[in-house]
């Protein structure tokens, strides 16, 4: 079954949207939260959120691409846990890879201007994006998307961990360049 049809199905509050969403994006979904907090138990009550909450948002929202709609919700709610979780506790596996972005990033203190550039670096960083061959783009969302490990990647491209290290380190200072030329001070 298509996207549309899928979409239909909630738009007409049809139970089996939710059968028919975790037959084509469970796996993705799964994947998508595990990557995040490493804990299959966690992960499935993500996903399943995740149908609870697309259920509630569509209608009035309809996504324009459901996998995208689906895994920014499951990306969201895994973050929303993975806080609680570690509110305690610091080092896990994400604060390594939102470390890796601190030389890339400016600091954020929560007023008016820094909201309104936090916005203003998620376009930059689409147009950054935008510019990388596939292979460069692919490894760069799989590490700070998706939270892969450089094993995962590697693995998942066919190359070696540290070519998956350099090619990271190599898109980090193309980012800072990228955004210092945007105006971002970093």
């Amino acid at each position: 079954m298509d996207d549309t049809q899928i979409i239909q199905l909630y738009l007409s509050r049809s139970e089996s949207a939710i059968e028919e969403t975790a037959g084509k994006y469970g796996s993705y979904l799964n994947q998508v939260a595990f990557n995040i907090l490493r804990c299959r138990e966690d992960t499935e009550e993500i996903v399943e959120d995740t149908y609870l909450a697309a259920w509630n948002a569509i209608p009035p929202t309809v996504p324009a691409v459901l996998k995208h709609f689906l895994s920014r919700i499951t990306r969201n709610l895994a973050f929303n846990r993975l806080d609680y979780l570690t509110a305690k506790r610091r080092n896990s596996h994400l604060d390594v890879l939102l470390s890796e972005l601190d030389a890339c990033l400016p600091d954020s203190r929560g007023s008016a201007e820094d909201i309104w550039e936090v916005k203003q670096i998620g376009i930059y960083l689409n147009r950054f994006l935008d510019m990388l061959d596939r292979s460069d783009c692919q490894i760069f969302l799989g590490r700070y998307y998706y939270g892969m490990t450089i094993h995962e990647i590697s693995e998942k491209h066919d190359v070696p961990q540290r070519k998956v290290k350099y090619r990271l380190s190599c898109l980090r200072k193309q980012l800072r360049s990228h955004l210092i030329k945007e105006g971002i001070t970093v």
